[in-house]
């Protein structure tokens, strides 16, 4: 059945890619409206919207390119990768009152796929959004942000801090709770995840699916982001037999510099000067 939903899946995104509406909406209508948007310090929203929706393009086109045998198509993942970050930490300049005092105005569960994407590339520059994310209260995530908050709990056992493991993590408790168990049981709950993963690709009116993004559609980055985070705290990560984890977007990985992209260079200098 993982064979058959991965395969449909790269269809999806293929198609996706082919779309002229979508080619529109998320590559030559965002571009313009950054470049309008920069010149005008009053349009932040639009700015941190369109820089969004741009590194969307980038991550399905480059993560098709991937899949489809052109490694080049690492440079536009990461590329992607750059313009969400960057988009989301323009809203880190805006805060939003809590019943814990004031928090980032960041959308949770965007933010948690751009989380685990940094997680998952090494992103060089995520540190600050990725601290932010962190400090965000529990009254910023809703009864359905089970993958959001694991996201969180995963940064807290980066930062050396212990996670808070509620039942509203559901299924991803499991892997925080067995963090330390033997290889055999962590294996068995990562693939759990990413059984699970294949049933949350596509949203409902108001029901919003985690991994309904082109950017993590196919790319299991949640997986790759615990994987990640056991490495840089000297831990082992076993081996997780799950067809998602045997397409080129795991069995390879991008290489050289991050990528440098005029439009981006000129967003983050535009970010940098609201955010400082």
């Amino acid at each position: 059945m993982a064979i058959t939903d991965i395969t449909s899946l790269q269809r999806r995104l293929r198609e996706w890619t082919l779309q002229a509406s979508n080619e529109r909406n998320y590559f030559r209508g965002p571009q313009q409206m950054i470049e309008s948007a920069l010149d005008d310090p009053r349009r932040t929203t639009q700015l941190s919207i369109s820089g969004y929706l741009l590194g969307g393009w980038h991550l399905g086109c480059g993560q098709l390119a991937v899949l489809q045998g052109d490694m080049t198509g690492w440079d536009r993942v990461r590329l992607g990768c750059a313009f969400q970050r960057t988009a989301l930490w323009l809203r880190c300049g805006r805060r939003t009152q809590s019943r814990r005092g004031e928090a980032a105005d960041l959308p949770v569960l965007q933010t948690a796929n751009c989380a685990v994407l940094a997680l998952a590339l090494d992103d060089p520059e995520c540190e600050e959004l990725l601290a932010a994310f962190a400090a965000l209260p529990d009254d910023r995530f809703g009864e359905d942000d089970a993958y959001p908050l694991f996201v969180r709990e995963l940064l807290a056992l980066r930062d050396h801090r212990r996670p808070v493991i509620t039942p509203r993590l559901g299924i991803y408790g499991d892997v925080l709770q067995l963090w330390t168990s033997d290889d055999h049981t962590l294996s068995r709950r990562l693939l759990a995840l990413c059984e699970h993963r294949l049933t949350r690709t596509r949203s409902a009116p108001g029901k919003p699916a985690e991994f309904d993004e082109p950017g993590v559609m196919l790319f299991p980055a949640e997986i790759l982001a615990v994987r990640a985070t056991r490495r840089s705290l000297d831990l082992p990560t076993p081996k997780v037999e799950h067809a998602m984890m045997f397409t080129n977007l795991v069995t390879t990985s991008p290489t050289g510099a991050w990528p440098e992209d005029p439009l981006l260079a000129r967003m983050r200098a535009a970010v940098s000067k609201v955010t400082r």
